[in-house]
């Protein structure tokens, strides 16, 4: 079986083919995967803003679907995004944090990626994804990435390499579109990582 690895460089070689605002919405589509991985660790620890979160993504795809954002909201939405990402110092730590701080993150990211179309910042948002999946094996599989060999088991666990073909794919079915095309790309993207998200963090 061939193992997919995370490779930053190669990923936005990929996504700088695509039109401006599918680089947004496979940004997005890596946020949604998260969503529900914020609601549980706000719901547990009663930190964090569940609501908010929920507006920002929904605005943004939103835009994507023609609704269009100004620059002042873009900018406003990635300063109240940082601000939903949660603190070692802001109360206890528990495991659900680290992929509640990848959720958010990723959504700041795909909202500087609507702010300055650069490729870069999907990519983080995509890395988020890839991280958020990696703590949540380490937490259902208890394994310390410090041992020797977990790195690699790590790597090729069922999760990680879901969400690796996940963005492989995401990339795939967004090539060819034009920018004209975004609103029906992005809306098939939404649709589908909502339905995913619920498996993975359901």
């Amino acid at each position: 079986m061939v193992v997919l690895r995370f490779d930053e460089t190669e990923l936005i070689v990929q996504i700088d083919t695509l039109e401006p605002s599918l680089r947004v919405a496979f940004a997005a589509a890596c946020a949604e995967r998260l969503r529900p991985a914020y609601g549980c660790f706000s719901s547990i620890t009663g930190r964090g803003n569940t609501t908010e979160f929920n507006v920002i993504i929904d605005r943004l795809w939103e835009d994507l679907d023609g609704q269009s954002m100004t620059i002042i909201e873009i900018k406003e939405k990635i300063d109240t995004c940082i601000e939903l990402i949660p603190r070692e110092d802001d109360g206890v730590w528990i495991p659900e944090q680290a992929c509640a701080e990848d959720a958010a993150a990723a959504l700041a990211y795909a909202l500087r990626c609507r702010w300055n179309c650069q490729s870069q910042e999907a990519a983080w948002a995509a890395r988020r994804a890839y991280e958020a999946m990696d703590h949540r094996v380490m937490t259902l599989e208890d394994i310390d990435p410090k041992v020797p060999g977990n790195e690699a088991l790590l790597a090729s666990h069922r999760l990680v390499q879901a969400e690796l073909t996940r963005q492989s794919r995401d990339l795939h079915d967004l090539l060819g579109f034009t920018e004209a095309d975004a609103p029906m790309a992005a809306a098939k993207l939404r649709e589908r990582a909502k339905k995913e998200a619920s498996t993975v963090f359901g």
